[in-house]
């Protein structure tokens, strides 16, 4: 199922096409009468949420292709996300003898290695220097924060803090969130529940009233174990989620209205 053309909390269908009566009290859940609170904080994964993190792998997978590597994008990076670059998110590897010992893996010379690396670099600094928020993002971040809804960048990184928080501001989005962290710095990544219980700390509210913003499967489903609602936004792979986004900007309805916890819908 793709992502839909509007914001909607997850709402299974019944034989016939009708949304159940349990989808339905769902979609749109009192205010006030205990049964489901309203969102009071939210938790961002910025990396194809807020902007896309995808256009440096991209050019790497050209350059293989220029190579004779046999790769395509996502799949090619789908092996170095889980099993080299975890490693590095949490500080248990540098990152650079992690891309070189996952090149040399996925059959490559030493040539090769040492030409896709300095190409990677290079790529990978030209896309921090050059870094620009997907359409609504700068906008809808700041009426949220405007009408005080508290924010935390939850990040999957090999920087500290201090870093993320410097390509944030490049991003326009400097003083909108109460704090940014990284999995370095936490020495865990999504979907670990320490990752989730930092940002709640943060917030200082219940995982009930907290929305937890996300792009793909694994930190989708970490939030959802820690009882956060899941809101799905720019997914690659087919993901379950409380509500799904097919623009940020829908973002600011979606919180307005509420939503509660129900069946977790599929998407694509």
């Amino acid at each position: 199922m793709a992502l839909g053309t509007k914001a909607t909390a997850a709402v299974r269908l019944a034989p016939g096409g009708s949304a159940t009566r349990n989808a339905r009290s769902a979609a749109r859940p009192p205010r006030g009468d205990g049964t489901e609170a309203a969102i009071g904080g939210l938790i961002l994964e910025p990396a194809n949420v807020l902007y896309d993190a995808t256009l440096w792998r991209r050019e790497v997978v050209r350059l293989l292709g220029r190579l004779h590597v046999p790769a395509t994008y996502p799949e090619f990076f789908q092996r170095w996300d889980r099993d080299y670059l975890v490693d590095v998110q949490q500080g248990f590897r540098q990152y650079d003898e992690a891309f070189g010992a996952f090149l040399l893996s996925a059959g490559l010379s030493w040539g090769q290695i040492d030409e896709v690396e300095a190409f990677a670099r290079q790529q990978r600094h030209d896309y921090e220097e050059n870094v620009r928020p997907l359409p609504a993002v700068v906008a809808t971040l700041t009426e949220l924060a405007r009408r005080g809804l508290p924010l935390v960048a939850l990040c999957d990184a090999s920087h500290p803090a201090a870093a993320l928080e410097r390509r944030i501001e490049r991003l326009g989005l400097g003083g909108l969130f109460l704090k940014v962290l990284s999995s370095l710095e936490l020495g865990a990544a999504k979907p670990a529940a320490a990752c989730y219980r930092a940002a709640l700390d943060v917030l200082e509210l219940p995982a009930s009233e907290v929305a937890f913003v996300g792009c793909d499967r694994r930190s989708l489903d970490g939030a959802a174990a820690c009882r956060l609602r899941t809101i799905a936004l720019n997914c690659q792979e087919p993901v379950q989620a409380d509500a799904r986004l097919s623009s940020f900007a829908e973002l600011v309805d979606l919180v307005e209205e509420g939503f509660a916890v129900g069946d977790r819908e599929v998407s694509s």
